[in-house]
């Protein structure tokens, strides 16, 4: 039952948080998360990083007649990422203001999306996992939709749901398509990773497959639909959404496209178009990142950037690659809220996220001047930093698989210092046009922001403390 638990808590927790009071939802909505947080660590403390199949399995009927199972386990793939959605989600609830209306049905919703998550990142049945998939598109919907900032939310959420509504039918399509293509009745994703359908098959199903992954990662160019969604989203709610919901197109690639169809040829090989799409948003992302004035725009296209590695790092289709493409997940979902709580506290102060006109804060705000910088320079791949080794591994297995891949990825490299240091030394450093006082960073948020800063440091000096359990990735055939 331990990973029953870590989907059904919190969804009981949000519902019963949606209906109470403001002022006792967020006391609650804390207890549940820290308490689910505390069963993903201990479920990763037992895990046993020489076994070679799923572990904490459970299996129970659902729909026997069409051999649809509850089926849930955990390997050296998913184990880190339903870690970190616990995390996140705990830093998203303590992020959140109880001044936000109906701060009680935002609370609700986020918990509500942490659950969906976590059945994502544990389903090993085909039709769970599609369930799951649309179970944690839901709340976020809700969350843009009832929740969001700016001018038109309602047109970033509609735009959401309609990206991520197409992929999720394709992967429908691609759902019934693998139970007829295989002949048997299961959809038992060990059983069908044995059974893969002659290669013209597998060519249309990766397809499918790899499209609905591809628009929720997001991957270039189908990632239109993040700067709208990324600009829209409450700052507690990118905690969680930009932090762990791109993970689960990326770990779809590894948990599904990867093992089910490992062999997509017709007259060429659909393999090879990925990698270059993730060099293309690496170099794409980092550009557009440089031409922003906003910040919160200039992080949105930093992480399809950063993604862009974890993808090159799953198509290298080797050990190093996939590790580090894991690793990078976890070090984006650390890096990434912290840029996004500090753009908005930033924000707050300043009354603007235009860094064309901020310039000189360090001065005035010297606590968040040294918080920032570690930050910016763990994004930028700063050695002793946790994105650095991530990085490292992703580019080291696209070399073994193609040179050509690592040295195009590799500007990507180059061009992250240019639009980090830019967003950092253009906020803080500078002759300031306005000089009114600004209060710090408070205690209260440096709190929320040193487990990530802490995770930065150790991660970034003892990587093998999660690649440790990642020895599934070189046990399981993925690193085909």
């Amino acid at each position: 039952m331990t990973l029953t638990i870590l989907w059904l808590l919190p969804l009981i927790g949000g519902i019963l948080v949606a209906f109470m009071p403001p002022r006792w939802s967020k006391l609650m909505s804390a207890v549940t998360a820290i308490f689910t947080l505390g069963v993903a660590i201990a479920m990763a403390f037992l895990f046993d990083p020489s076994g070679h199949r799923y572990q904490f399995s459970e299996e129970l009927p659902w729909v026997p007649q069409l051999a649809i199972f509850y089926r849930l386990g955990v390997d050296g793939i998913s184990v880190w990422l339903v870690v970190l959605n616990a995390f996140l989600t705990v830093i998203a609830v303590l992020a959140t203001p109880l001044s936000m209306k109906h701060a009680n049905r935002f609370l609700g919703l986020i918990l509500a999306m942490e659950a969906g998550l976590a059945g994502v990142f544990m389903a090993v049945d085909l039709v769970l996992f599609y369930v799951f998939w649309e179970a944690m598109l839901i709340p976020a919907y809700f969350l843009l939709w009832l929740f969001g900032e700016g001018e038109r939310p309602g047109r970033a959420a509609v735009k959401f749901v309609l990206y991520t509504l197409a992929g999720s039918l394709l992967m429908l399509v691609g759902v019934i398509g693998e139970y007829v293509a295989t002949g048997q009745r299961t959809f038992d994703l060990a059983t069908l990773a044995t059974l893969a359908p002659s290669p013209s098959i597998q060519f249309g199903l990766f397809f499918v497959f790899a499209l609905a992954f591809a628009i929720k990662t997001p991957l270039f160019p189908f990632h239109s639909w993040l700067p709208d969604a990324y600009l829209a989203a409450p700052t507690p709610m990118l905690i969680t959404f930009a932090g762990v919901m791109g993970k689960a197109g990326a770990y779809g690639f590894l948990r599904i496209a990867i093992p089910l169809f490992p062999n997509p040829v017709l007259w060429w090989d659909w393999r090879w178009v990925i990698p270059v799409l993730a060099v293309a948003a690496i170099i794409w992302g980092a550009l557009m990142a440089i031409a922003q004035r906003d910040m919160k725009l200039l992080v949105a296209y930093s992480s399809v950037s950063h993604m862009g590695f974890i993808v090159l790092g799953i198509f290298a289709f080797n050990v190093q690659g996939q590790q580090g493409a894991v690793l990078q997940m976890v070090n984006h979902g650390i890096i990434v809220p912290a840029l996004f709580l500090l753009v908005a506290w930033i924000a707050d102060r300043a009354g603007t996220r235009d860094r064309s006109v901020l310039a000189g804060l360090a001065g005035r705000m010297p606590v968040m001047a040294g918080v920032f910088i570690v930050v910016v320079l763990a994004a930028l791949g700063l050695p002793g930093l946790n994105s650095f080794v991530g990085e490292f591994m992703t580019l080291l297995g696209a070399w073994e698989r193609a040179p050509v891949l690592a040295v195009f990825g590799a500007v990507g490299l180059v061009l992250a210092p240019v639009y980090m240091l830019r967003l950092f030394q253009g906020s803080m450093h500078g002759e300031p046009a306005d000089k009114r006082p600004m209060s710090d960073i408070h205690t209260g948020q440096l709190v929320l922001l040193s487990p990530l800063i802490l995770l930065m440091f150790v991660i970034g000096l003892y990587p093998n403390l999660l690649t440790q359990l990642m020895s599934a990735l070189g046990q399981t055939g993925l690193a085909r």
